[in-house]
């Protein structure tokens, strides 16, 4: 019996250490260089909220954290490849809405396709016009609209029926415009879209409105309304398009770093506290609130649940619409 309890604990011990390695592997998260891919080009707001977050990351790990651009498909080629990494840490990206690919067809993407771990950013979208242009309002663009739904050129600033497209197009349902014929076009990203308004390649981009502050700045940007419940703090000229319209209508995007699925849980809670960490430095906070950037957290949790209701919203949204194959799905 001696021999036998002797063993036990033995074996006990062996798990228990075990155990502690394991924990203290984890702890040590990043003991390697990170790959961050971003589903965005390079110069808009994407980019420079998972920049930011990586300094800090980079800052507080002691390891490199490459920020890598894919936007090629809307965003598509980024999700897939770090959808498709080894679920081990070491490649994350940027979850910004999502649940439009798959109903729109082009991509399978839901939210157990990903391992959620924080939620950075949160802004409005906007409406945006050249500050030549001939639409010097909100207005309008709506009696542009109204006249001819497909006489304008839209940008997404980055993929359609997205975050930035819905709630405009929610708007200008609630004017009475055949919204199936509006002239909608994607971009490689919000930076991109707003170089096209700039050359007279687009009437309209809709992106955030601290995208637009160097073209703004350089008089070739106008911003005529933001999609918010209220004027943002650091544009109080920008009038909300529910003060223009009398219509209720508000929307953006969110940006948060996740995973692929299947991600161990403590490796998660691990990234997750060093995600936080950096989130809570005074050089992130200060630099997204320099730039007009919104903040507001969700760990893993939250981000999980957030991640199922936004699938529910964007599939409500999208079926009023009639977009997609699988809109009634």
């Amino acid at each position: 019996m001696k021999t036998t309890s002797r063993i036990a604990g033995a074996l006990i011990g062996a798990v228990a250490a075990n155990a502690l390695l394991a924990a203290d592997a984890l702890a040590d998260w990043p003991e390697q260089p990170v790959n961050l891919i971003v589903v965005a080009g390079a110069g808009g707001g994407s980019d420079y909220t998972m920049r930011l977050i990586a300094r800090e990351l980079e800052t507080s790990g002691g390891q490199p954290i490459n920020v890598i651009n894919q936007a090629q498909g809307g965003g598509i080629v980024g999700y897939t490849t770090y959808t498709t990494a080894k679920p081990d840490g070491y490649t994350l990206g940027q979850l910004s809405p999502f649940a439009q690919f798959k109903i729109l067809g082009q991509a399978d993407f839901t939210a157990d396709s990903f391992t959620p771990i924080a939620l950075v950013n949160v802004d409005p979208s906007a409406i945006h016009v050249a500050a030549d242009s001939k639409l010097q309002s909100l207005d309008d663009i709506v009696a542009a609209l109204k006249k001819d739904p497909a006489s304008l050129k839209i940008s997404c600033g980055g993929t359609c029926s997205a975050s930035w497209d819905i709630p405009f197009i929610s708007l200008m349902m609630a004017e009475g415009i055949d919204v199936a014929k509006v002239n909608l076009i994607p971009a490689q990203g919000s930076a991109a879209g707003l170089q096209e308004l700039a050359s007279g390649g687009v009437d309209v981009v809709l992106c955030s409105v601290p995208e637009t502050d160097a073209l703004t700045a350089a008089g070739m940007v106008k911003t005529v309304a933001v999609l918010a419940d209220e004027r943002l703090k650091r544009y109080p000229d920008v009038p909300t398009a529910k003060e223009l319209t009398g219509k209720d209508v508000t929307g953006g995007t969110w940006r948060g770093i996740a995973g692929p699925a299947g991600m161990d849980p403590a490796l998660v809670s691990q990234i997750e506290g060093r995600i936080h960490q950096a989130y809570e430095t005074e050089s992130f906070q200060k630099g997204m609130s320099d730039r007009g950037f919104g903040t507001q957290y969700m760990g893993a949790e939250d981000f999980s649940a957030f991640l199922h209701q936004h699938e529910a919203q964007t599939k409500e949204v999208m079926n009023a619409l009639g977009l997609g194959a699988g809109a009634g799905k």
